[in-house]
């Protein structure tokens, strides 16, 4: 790999991300490979720059992650999951490197780079608007956004759960008058996380990452599967010289591993 950003890099960054645009095409071998290459051509553009530590924390975070996705993508052929799994995260992944690398170079110059642009402007607002709420209000969310399992003996499936936008607005109504929460059902036979615990792990990880976390919510994904990703993601930037501190409260530390 380059050693620094040249004009060179930028291009294979390209290649590599022209290559995941087209994956539908491809053996997975190669959509294996085109990931691994994305991810990392793209740190190589963004690493040891001024630039990388002049972004928001929660866009380093949204960088980071992008880095551990492919990389997870990447390792498949060598995982036990299998390309199902993986193949319904590479659209993610697509959307997250093409603005990763717009942020380097082209702020917000198509309209998919624009739209994920304004969700993290609102992922902003959502972060700072769960954490003012009182903590009962904070765990029913969570658990409201959490899907419910469905079972042969149901007649019909759960209701789909409200969005992260639509819960947090009703609490912060219903908060403002005083009220609590109802009681949560029973979700009887397997019993779920609670709110409080996936609360907890989510104010654990480092600021930026709380509010990456938090786009992720909002997007759809099922709160303790956002918080368990950026644990792992968090883990996993490690393989390229990247090393975070948890509970961080600023911007994160990248060294290079000792050679």
């Amino acid at each position: 790999m380059p050693a620094s950003a040249d004009g060179s890099t930028v291009d294979r960054v390209a290649a590599a991300l022209s290559a995941l645009d087209r994956w539908r095409t491809m053996s997975w071998a190669d959509v294996a490979e085109a990931a691994g290459d994305a991810v990392y051509f793209l740190w190589d553009v963004w690493k040891g720059s001024a630039a990388f530590h002049a972004l928001p924390p929660h866009d380093q975070a949204a960088v980071h992650h992008t880095l551990a996705m492919g990389r997870r993508v990447h390792c498949e052929p060598r995982s036990c999951l299998g390309p199902d799994y993986w193949q319904s995260h590479i659209e993610e992944l697509r959307t997250e490197a093409h603005y990763a690398t717009a942020l380097r170079h082209h702020p917000h110059n198509t309209p998919a780079v624009t739209d994920r642009a304004q969700r993290a402007t609102q992922a902003v607002s959502l972060h700072h608007r769960l954490l003012a709420l009182p903590p009962t209000w904070q765990h029913t969310i969570l658990e409201q956004l959490t899907p419910r399992a469905t079972f042969a003996w149901h007649a019909a499936p759960p209701p789909a759960p409200p969005t992260l936008q639509e819960a947090v607005g009703l609490a912060e109504a219903a908060a403002s008058t005083g009220a609590h929460p109802e009681p949560t059902q029973p979700r009887s036979p397997t019993p779920d996380v609670s709110g409080q615990t996936v609360m907890d792990a989510l104010t654990r990880l480092p600021r930026g990452w709380q509010t990456e976390t938090v786009r992720r919510i909002a997007d759809g994904t099922a709160p303790m599967s956002a918080v368990f990703n950026a644990s792992q993601s968090i883990n996993l930037v490690r393989s390229f010289g990247v090393y975070l501190a948890w509970n961080a409260a600023s911007a994160p530390h990248t060294v290079r591993p000792a050679q």
